[in-house]
């Protein structure tokens, strides 16, 4: 099943063009690595499919639809529902403790309190930090922040997991346990992309593009 597709997609800033006539197929299921030179596009690329950038020229389909307008409350539910981010700088609260992050992922799901804390907790399991909960983000370190944040992505409701170099500021180590935590959700049937100067996170995935 095709969860992501783009048609002759074109994305212009001004009189730049930054993409052109683009045509794009990510299969359910599919952990596919977004590769190129810096300013090729491939953030502004992965905005796009997150429904954070529109297009200038093109069609967008997601889930078998064509997209809806950015900002729009059609999006906006696909966000809240479907996608979830994953960032370099962890776009975490670092005055908040580790569970209040998480539990802005569960916002808006129907769950009581108790079901809360058990995702929490298993998600932290997950990425190797139990019993972190009520640590403050700004006592971790990189790579434990960004296993906070993966640990957000896995427990907050979606199909599509969008990873904009997640590994790109953490050291071998890290990067190697990111990728293969982003391999195990992977394998639970999530839909992961992932933009990647690192060759070894690229090869990592069952696809390549290059742009």
């Amino acid at each position: 099943m095709i969860i992501i597709q783009l048609r002759n997609y074109t994305k212009k800033y001004k009189n730049k063009t930054v993409l052109s006539n683009l045509n794009l197929e990510i299969q359910k299921g599919d952990m596919i690595a977004i590769t190129g030179p810096s300013g090729a596009g491939k953030s502004v690329l992965l905005n796009t499919i997150g429904l954070i950038e529109d297009l200038t020229e093109g069609e967008l389909i997601l889930f078998g639809k064509k997209a809806p307008k950015i900002n729009s409350i059609e999006s906006n539910k696909i966000i809240r529902d479907k996608i979830s981010y994953l960032f370099q700088n962890f776009a975490l609260v670092e005055h908040k403790s580790v569970e209040d992050n998480l539990y802005m992922a569960l916002k808006y799901t129907n769950l009581n309190k108790e079901e809360k804390k058990q995702l929490v907790k298993e998600a932290l399991e997950k990425v190797g930090l139990d019993n972190y909960e009520k640590n403050f983000i700004y006592e971790l370190s990189g790579g434990e922040q960004q296993r906070i944040s993966l640990a957000r992505s896995i427990i907050k409701p979606n199909e599509i997991i969008l990873a904009d170099e997640p590994t790109g500021a953490l050291d071998t180590k890290n990067r190697d346990l990111i990728i293969n935590l982003l391999k195990e959700v992977n394998q639970l049937g999530r839909t992961i992309v992932i933009v990647t100067h690192d060759e070894v996170v690229a090869n990592s995935c069952n696809k390549i593009i290059k742009i």
